[in-house]
């Protein structure tokens, strides 16, 4: 039998349609005593939904009140429970069931109502057939109570004469969401990868949430505010991904609105930015293999390195949809020889996974390894994420089993630089009037030395520019050129006419890092 398909809130419906059976005979009558959640409310996690209605029959009270549960905790069957309160002693249920009309006009029996564990209350579940849709469900309820009283056993059916519409719709889970990588340099672009799925109200299992729009937001830390950063849309896999530059660390959040087949969702996830004082370097690769596509995007920046050792970390995040395997490293290679290494130098280092999408290596350079351009590879195995298999898998993990070799000896570079320091001292830094200033210093390089090993020393024949940066926001001038004498040191006389800085810079080279120093003279 079929029912009639009226679409009216939970609260509404039970309030105007639970009856007892008592109704059709003169003297007794029904009120409703509680509201039900909203549909809305019914969509998403949290308390049952629920309504009530208080009658008398014989100089008995009761109130009978029906609660299902949110569709979010649906699971291939829905359990309506009965609970009842009343003025006898005690009550037992002699028959009844709850029964539904699906989205589809099927009408699906309840099993018969058992104690629910506690005294009173009743529960009938309702089995769900494989391809049951979310959307809304008419409930209609027959039950037979028996109340026991001083003055004997009343027994009171209770039955809906509309029934009662209640939505349960599918929610929507979030087995991947990452960062790639989670932690990267300043000025780097990440991926911002999730998948969306919805689970079955009639089996329990997943499938991909398609043709869904994604907000995504980026909250950075301190005072500055949230602000939308795209707007996408999944894929057939229920996949979507956008390239960012955060420009700091901070949260992400990516929220997905409410639709006839899930609740609203909202996830976050935090990415972190670390400081740089050297040129970002960045590069990807990508390769096919079997019809599958992985790759990396590999972030580092330059090395200044001076008589102690400097560690440079090198950030690797998988492209699209893709991870690192259990195995991989990424390599370094000079492009030039140089003392001890006359054919130039290579290290390799094997990968640290730190998640989904998140791998890295340290690399260590000294002095006495060759300075300028070094190759910057990986080779990774990796696994290419197909359509998902949400089923069965801990946590929801997706089922990516397409091997993919990512391998490439040159994805980016790193400039390797020896160390420098220049000094500047005025004669006066103090003149009533405009004046001539002597300006002297020196330059200091960490050079390679003959027999092994690096020092600092002074820096013979080296050119130095004197700027002018006059106090207020007009930039630095140059004024002059200097060479450093055979002792690495310079003097020159300047005429300084206005309060601010002189700046004493040494350029740099291909293989020296650049370096300078500064000195206030107030004038007037």
């Amino acid at each position: 039998m079929m029912r009639s398909r009226m679409r009216v809130s939970l609260g509404v419906a039970l309030g105007a349609a639970l009856l007892v059976a008592g109704a059709v005979a003169p003297g007794v009558s029904t009120a409703p005593t509680a509201a039900a959640a909203s549909p809305d409310a019914a969509a998403s996690p949290g308390p049952s939904s629920t309504a009530s209605v208080t009658a008398r029959a014989a100089d008995v009270s009761v109130t009978a009140k029906i609660s299902l549960p949110a569709g979010s905790s649906v699971n291939g069957s829905i359990t309506g429970t009965l609970t009842i309160t009343h003025d006898g002693t005690s009550s037992s249920m002699k028959s009844g069931r709850i029964t539904m009309v699906d989205p589809d006009n099927r009408e699906l029996l309840g099993e018969s109502f058992v104690a629910g564990g506690a005294a009173d209350t009743w529960t009938s579940t309702v089995p769900l057939p494989a391809d049951a849709a979310p959307g809304v469900y008419q409930v209609s309820l027959d039950a037979r109570v028996a109340i026991t009283t001083d003055e004997g056993v009343t027994e009171v059916p209770i039955r809906t004469q509309t029934p009662i519409s209640v939505p349960f719709r599918a929610l929507r889970n979030i087995p991947l969401i990452w960062t790639s990588p989670s932690s990267a340099p300043a000025g780097s672009t990440i991926s911002v990868h999730g998948a969306a799925n919805v689970r079955s109200l009639g089996t329990g299992e997943y499938e991909p949430a398609t043709g869904q729009e994604v907000k995504l937001y980026f909250d950075p830390e301190g005072s500055a505010p949230e602000t939308l950063r795209a707007t996408l849309t999944t894929d057939s896999r229920g996949y979507f991904t956008s390239r960012q530059k955060p420009g700091a660390s901070g949260k992400w959040r990516a929220e997905m609105a409410q639709t006839d087949t899930g609740a609203r969702t909202v996830w976050t996830i935090t990415s972190a930015e670390r400081t740089r004082s050297t040129t970002l370097r960045q590069g990807q690769v990508r390769v096919t293999q079997g019809g599958y596509t992985a790759g990396d995007h590999l972030m580092t920046h330059d090395v200044v390195v001076g008589l102690a050792p400097v560690s440079r970390r090198v950030d690797v995040g998988s492209l699209n949809f893709s991870m690192g395997g259990m195995s991989g490293f990424v390599s370094a290679e000079s492009r030039r020889g140089e003392g001890s290494y006359p054919d130039g130098y290579r290290m390799q280092r094997e990968l640290v996974h730190a998640g989904i999408g998140t791998s890295h290596v340290t690399l260590t350079f000294n002095p006495t390894l060759p300075a300028g351009v070094y190759d910057i590879g990986i080779r990774d195995a990796m696994k290419a994420c197909a359509a998902p298999d949400w089923d069965g898998l801990d946590g929801g993990t997706s089922n990516c089993t397409h091997d993919v070799l990512v391998e490439d000896p040159t994805v980016t570079t790193l400039v390797v630089k020896r160390a420098s320091s220049t000094t500047v001292t005025a004669s006066r830094t103090s003149l009533p009037a405009p004046g001539s200033v002597t300006l002297s210093g020196g330059v200091r390089k960490v050079q390679l030395v003959s027999g092994g090993g690096a020092q600092e020393r002074p820096a013979p024949n080296t050119k130095v520019e004197i700027y002018f940066d006059p106090a207020g926001s007009a930039a630095p001038v140059l004024k002059k050129t200097v060479t450093t004498g055979s002792n690495g040191n310079y003097s020159t006389s300047v005429s300084a006419s206005a309060t601010g800085a002189w700046i004493a810079k040494y350029p740099g080279t291909s293989l020296q890092a650049p370096s300078q120093a500064s000195v206030n003279v107030t004038v007037g």
